[in-house]
């Protein structure tokens, strides 16, 4: 009743095609296998896949295969304040066995008004996470962050949580700016003064 497809194979028209022989009988296993690409919006999570052969006269025993998906989720925050931060953009991606990123694996992540940013469907392997672009008015990070799944994932859930951090830009601008202006020019002027004064008594 669970079952998602059914494949079905025709033993006696292939002994008619000459696929299987006389020969073959009780002798050969007839394996079955099949590929399938779990879906990428799949919430992280164990999944069994279960299969099973049925003929006439009975049926074979179950063969159950877990399958593990795992998510990562990074939360994008003031480092001073701890808020979340939104428009925050990164960059996920692997690496081959030289250390090249392997272009087609670059997912593009974007934090939320709550600051989150995640991506599902990942198998177990080593990711790497850079931020790419930070939110207004603060500093980009240029850390390039490693994430080892399964061993840095949360057993129970299967989710990686990655912290990002942001700074705040340095203000430059307002009563600092003007205030170094103003103390550099009376520096000026007492120069001069002291310029002058010294020239003149040279004179006298």
């Amino acid at each position: 009743d669970d079952c998602t497809f059914e494949v079905s194979v025709d033993l006696a028209a292939m002994y008619n095609d000459g696929v299987i022989k006389e020969s073959d009988f009780g002798v050969t296993t007839i394996s079955v296998s099949y590929n399938a690409t779990l879906n990428e919006n799949t919430v992280a999570g164990d999944y069994h896949n279960t299969a099973h052969v049925s003929y006439p006269g009975g049926h074979s025993e179950p063969d159950d295969v877990v399958v593990d998906t795992y998510q990562i989720e990074i939360f994008k925050h003031d480092q001073t304040t701890h808020a979340p931060l939104a428009d925050a953009e990164f960059q996920l991606y692997q690496k081959d066995a030289e250390e090249n990123v392997i272009e087609t694996s670059k997912v593009t992540l974007t934090s939320g008004s709550d600051g989150i940013a995640l991506t599902k469907g990942l198998k177990a392997g080593t990711y790497y996470l850079k931020e790419t672009k930070a939110p207004e008015g603060y500093v980009c990070s240029d850390a390039e962050v490693t994430i080892v799944i399964p061993d840095q994932i949360d057993e129970s859930t299967n989710i990686a949580h990655i912290e990002f951090a942001n700074s705040l830009i340095p203000h430059t601008g307002g009563m600092g700016t003007t205030l170094f202006s103003i103390v550099g020019g009376v520096l000026i002027a007492m120069a001069g003064t002291v310029f002058v004064i010294s020239r003149r008594k040279r004179r006298a």
